[in-house]
């Protein structure tokens, strides 16, 4: 499969090792000239175990490029994965506007293109948000969600210094969406990993990570009491 990766950060450079390594020609896509670089010189741009290894080996066998492009990313692939990053606000919420304006660019450019496209969320979101980039990209293509294209919610589970071996080792895939074509696309991406699909609303995937990402912070904070 043809796959472009937005936000070429930790999920991102993860997301693109992984997905190349299964077979997958994957362009990343992010507005930092330097991460840019980093990629197509086949260096990771971040520190991680195994990682290194698997950015050089499919830099090198023609399976991963990067560029600034967006236009040319999204007609030349089927599936957009959503990575950008979502930083925290002076007040403690989340930073969506990477998010929004990926979906923006990403609705313009199939204002002219013909055929399905799958947008797949990875960026920890809040609940909701699947329905606002869903009406973003309606708005700025002209097109009709699950007719033309598909918006599925996929949460990442990834932890920094195990996120290769959770790629290919999660507990669980969550594949949130109300378009069956574009749910068979994700599960068809994720074809080599040997793990439980669970296939839901689109608000209960995005709870499930929104309620994940609670409680393992109560844990935390609670570690941290004792």
């Amino acid at each position: 499969m043809n796959i472009s990766v937005f936000g070429l950060g930790y999920v991102g450079c993860v997301s693109i090792g992984c997905l190349a390594e299964s077979g997958h020609n994957v362009i990343g896509v992010d507005v930092n000239p330097v991460k840019i670089d980093l990629i197509n010189r086949g260096v990771p741009t971040i520190v991680e175990d195994d990682i290194e290894k698997l950015i050089s080996d499919n830099w090198k066998n023609g399976k991963i490029k990067a560029t600034d492009n967006y236009i040319d990313a999204v007609n030349d692939t089927s599936i957009s994965l959503l990575c950008v990053g979502t930083p925290n606000t002076s007040e403690g919420h989340l930073d969506l506007s990477a998010v929004f304006a990926t979906a923006r660019e990403i609705g313009e450019v199939l204002k002219e293109k013909d055929s399905f496209h799958v947008i797949v969320i990875r960026s920890t979101v809040l609940p909701g948000t699947n329905k606002k980039v869903s009406s973003i990209i309606e708005k700025y293509s002209g097109k009709k969600s699950s007719v033309d294209f598909g918006v599925i919610s996929n949460p990442e589970f990834l932890r920094e210094g195990t996120s290769v071996k959770d790629y290919y080792n999660p507990s669980m895939i969550v594949i949130g969406s109300d378009s069956e074509k574009a749910s068979r696309c994700v599960v068809e991406m994720y074809k080599d990993i040997d793990a439980p699909f669970i296939v839901t609303d689109i608000k209960i995937a995005e709870m499930i990570k929104y309620v994940s990402n609670a409680f393992h912070a109560n844990k935390i904070i609670f570690a941290n009491e004792i």
